[in-house]
């Protein structure tokens, strides 16, 4: 019956991954996606499992790895808890994932994709990166306003210029996300997906934890990278070009994608790009979490199972909450002053010329027809968001009372 029990567990530990990252171990379950980290002697814990699948070996290991004793059975049970151990927890081959795989990209080899992340790779980004910024900086009349929003004959038709650009910008941004991992051998995946009325790009860099935090970071900056290589084509662009369409048109390119670029770097409470470069920079695991959890002890009382997990926290996170906090409210800050200098004037715009439109113009007029067209996706992209939040938190709510 031990012997049984003994290769039940080996077979359970042999579908998790150990990985050391430079402040503590990884145990993973990639085929789930789930990861957590544990100091070294339960690494050892978990690796004497997948070699002799003996609980009291293990123990016996870790307890001597920690200079005391541990207790096995307790740190088997939580790792089951976790979704580690549970010899239920196995993914469903018969379930289809969301969306759908763009397989042509990920035929793409890791050598292939290495070459953009490569030393001559991030040359490039940086001498991109001080184009841009000498462009902006001498050349006041190609710099950035709301106002090249409108580039296309009407407000309009430009709201769903402002969808295509979106839709194929963001994926050439998930894209290089992608390639960056596949460049580092990270198991990936590229999906087109949707949300609601939203086309999205899903790219599943889970398996990232496993990878040595010194090879994350060209990663999470990979996004933002070819972002600044689209802005300074367009600056360039726009020197040579003389006004005209084209020059409206990457007037606009250079408006969203640096706004895309500045929010990524102020939307840290939103778990952005320059999120997860810092919290890897600074070796955290759970920055986001604590943060929130240490500002909210400053400004109201946390519940006792709130208290319970940041004091079960790991010390690198909580020191580094005391003061990442402000980077949140700096964060914020940016956030407002976009809106308030992009986002506002161009929905102010838009409804003041969707009221002249619907004022002036006839019923059943191409005038009309435009913007009520516009209005209906408008009203869906700022409605449906919230509708989409409070459905799933009714069906949470639904699933906790069952």
């Amino acid at each position: 019956m031990t012997a049984s029990l003994d290769a039940d567990l080996r077979e359970r530990a042999a579908r998790l991954t150990v990985a050391f990252d430079g402040s503590a171990w990884v145990l993973g379950r990639p085929d789930l996606g789930v990861f957590v980290a544990v100091p070294e002697p339960g690494a050892v814990f978990v690796t004497t499992l997948q070699e002799t699948g003996s609980a009291d070996e293990a123990t016996a290991r870790a307890s001597e790895a920690a200079g005391e004793p541990v207790d096995g059975g307790d740190f088997i049970d939580g790792l089951t808890a976790a979704g580690l151990l549970d010899p239920a927890a196995a993914p469903d081959d018969t379930v289809a994932p969301a969306g759908r795989r763009v397989k042509w990209i990920e035929g793409i080899s890791p050598r292939a994709a290495a070459r953009l992340f490569g030393r001559t790779g991030w040359s490039f980004y940086t001498v991109a990166l001080l184009f841009a910024l000498a462009v902006l900086v001498t050349r006041p009349d190609l710099r950035p306003s709301w106002q090249d929003a409108w580039f296309l004959p009407s407000p309009g038709l430009s709201v769903f210029g402002w969808l295509v650009l979106g839709i194929a910008f963001g994926a050439l941004h998930e894209a290089w996300h992608w390639l960056a991992g596949r460049a580092i051998g990270v198991p990936a995946t590229f999906r087109v997906s949707y949300r609601g009325m939203y086309i999205v790009y899903e790219t599943d860099l889970t398996q990232i934890v496993a990878v040595p935090r010194d090879r994350r970071h060209g990663v999470y900056l990979a996004g933002m990278a070819v972002e600044t290589v689209v802005v300074a084509a367009a600056l360039g662009l726009r020197m040579l070009v003389p006004p005209g369409a084209l020059d409206d048109l990457l007037a606009a390119v250079v408006l969203f994608r640096i706004v895309a670029i500045v929010w990524q770097w102020a939307a840290l409470p939103l778990r952005s790009d320059s999120y997860a470069l810092l919290a890897n920079a600074l070796r955290c695991h759970n920055l986001y979490r604590v943060t929130w959890l240490t500002v909210k002890n400053r400004i109201f009382r946390l519940t006792g199972p709130e208290t319970a997990e940041l004091a079960g926290a790991g010390a690198r996170d909580r020191a580094m909450a005391r003061w990442f906090a402000l980077l949140y409210v700096a964060g914020i800050a940016v956030m407002a002053w976009v809106f308030l200098t992009v986002m506002l004037p161009l929905m102010v715009s838009l409804a003041q010329w969707g009221v002249t439109q619907f004022a002036e113009g006839q019923v059943g007029s191409a005038g009309f027809w435009e913007a009520l067209v516009v209005t209906a996706y408008v009203g869906l992209r700022l409605g449906l968001p919230p509708l989409l939040a409070l459905r799933e938190r009714r069906l949470r709510r639904a699933g906790a009372l069952l």
